[in-house]
C-alpha cells in the first residue's frame, strides 16, 4: 500500500498534478516592452514645463523689482515734477524752440530794406517808390529839440527814436539846444556833392539816402552854434543813444572798416535798439557788425541781448540767391527782419 502511494505520489509529481488532483501551472513570465517614443515625449514636457516655471519666477520677479523702484515718496514726487517745470520754463526762456517758429517769406527786394541795410561805397542803397519812407521831422519832433528847416527829412520809426532819446536827454541834463542839421538825401542831391566835390561818396552809396541817418548840432542861446561833440553834459547822448536804437555812424578808430578817411563824430545812425546795444558793448561799427551776426544762425546759437527792458535773441539767415527766402520767425513773439544789404536777414525776436 505504501509502494503503490509513493508511486502514484511520483506519477502525480511527474505529470504535475497536486496532490488533490489539480495541476501545476508554470508561471508566464511577462516581458516589458519599453516605448521610447513616449519617454522621449514625457521628457519634451517635463523640460517645457521647467523652462516655463523659471521664466515665470524671472517675469515676476521683475515686475516685483519693478513695482519696488516705482515707489517714490510723495516728496521725491514733488521735487521731480518742480524739475521739470522748471525745465520747461527754462527752455521757453532761453535758446529759441525750434518747433515754435514758422516762416516769413522775404523776396529779393526785402534784402535791401530795413534798420540794418549797409550802404556804403561797396554797397549802394535802393530807392523806395513809396513816399511814405520819409517825414518831415519838424512837423513830428518834440519839444527837447529843435531842427534847421522843413526840409530836413527821416524815416518816420526814426523820428520817434529820436524825440524819446532828446526827451530823456532834456529831462537828464536840462539841454534843449541840440538841433537836426541834416538828414534824408536824395541821389541828385548827393551827386552835387560830389561832383563839387564836397565829398568823395557818390550817389547812391551815401547813409543818408537811408532816412535813418541825422547830423545833430549844438545851437546854444547864447553863442554860434557848432557840430556834436561828446563833451559836458552832451556826452550823456553817447553814453546813452544805444537804448533807443542808435549808433555813431562813423566812430572814431574804424576808419578802415567804414571806408571814410576822417570820423564824424555828429553822424547818428538808427538800427534798432538790440543791435545798437551789441554794437556799443563790443565796439563794433555798422560794417563790422554785418559780418558779426553772421555767427549767430537760427539753426545754431542765437546772439542774447539784454535791453534797458526786454531781453532779445538775434540770428542770421543767408538770403536764397535764387527766388524769395522763408525766413524763420517766433510764433507768439514780437521780432523784425532787416534786409543787410548784402547777403541775407537779421531777425531780432523780443523774449521778454
Amino acid at each position: 500500500m505504501s509502494t503503490y502511494n509513493n508511486r502514484r505520489s511520483e506519477e502525480r509529481r511527474r505529470s504535475g498534478q497536486r496532490p488533490d488532483g489539480s495541476r501545476n501551472r508554470k508561471k508566464k513570465t511577462t516581458k516589458i516592452r519599453v516605448r521610447y517614443d513616449r519617454v522621449a515625449g514625457a521628457a519634451v514636457i517635463l523640460i517645457l514645463f521647467i523652462v516655463l516655471m523659471v521664466a515665470c519666477g524671472k517675469s515676476c520677479g521683475s515686475k516685483d523689482s519693478e513695482d519696488e523702484s516705482s515707489i517714490v515718496p510723495t516728496e521725491a514726487k514733488e521735487q521731480s515734477q518742480e524739475k521739470e517745470e522748471d525745465s520747461s520754463v527754462s527752455e521757453d526762456s532761453g535758446a529759441s524752440l525750434l518747433e515754435n517758429y514758422s516762416t516769413a517769406s522775404q523776396t529779393p527786394e526785402s534784402m535791401k530794406e530795413g534798420d540794418l541795410i549797409l550802404v556804403n561805397k561797396q554797397h549802394e542803397y535802393t530807392f523806395p517808390t513809396s513816399e511814405d519812407a520819409v517825414a518831415m521831422i519838424y512837423s513830428s519832433k518834440s519839444d527837447s529839440y529843435q531842427v534847421a528847416d522843413l526840409e530836413t527829412f527821416m524815416a518816420p520809426h526814426a523820428i520817434t527814436a529820436l524825440n524819446s532819446l532828446m526827451d530823456a536827454f532834456a529831462a537828464e541834463k536840462n539841454h534843449t539846444d541840440c538841433i537836426v542839421i541834416g538828414g534824408f538825401r536824395t541821389k541828385d542831391y548827393q551827386d552835387e556833392l560830389y561832383n563839387s566835390g564836397t565829398t568823395d561818396i557818390k550817389g547812391g552809396c551815401s547813409d543818408y539816402h537811408t532816412g535813418l541817418s541825422f547830423d545833430l548840432g549844438v545851437y546854444p542861446d547864447e553863442g554860434s552854434s557848432y557840430y556834436y561833440t561828446p563833451e559836458g553834459d552832451y556826452a550823456w547822448i553817447n553814453e546813452n543813444c544805444d537804448k533807443y536804437g542808435f549808433i555813431l555812424r562813423f566812430p572814431q578808430g574804424k576808419e578802415s572798416a567804414t571806408g571814410v578817411s576822417e570820423a564824424k563824430t555828429y553822424q547818428f545812425r538808427y538800427v534798432g535798439i538790440p543791435h545798437a546795444i551789441c554794437m556799443k558793448e563790443n565796439n563794433l561799427c555798422l560794417e563790422e557788425y554785418t559780418d558779426f551776426v553772421k555767427n549767430y544762425t537760427y539753426d545754431g546759437d542765437h546772439l542774447k541781448v539784454a535791453g534797458p527792458d526786454k531781453n532779445y535773441e538775434i540770428y542770421y539767415v543767408e538770403a536764397n540767391t535764387s527766388g524769395d527766402t522763408e525766413v524763420p520767425v517766433p510764433a507768439g513773439k514780437q521780432y523784425t527782419v532787416s534786409g543787410n544789404n548784402v547777403d541775407g536777414f537779421v531777425v531780432a525776436v523780443e523774449m521778454s
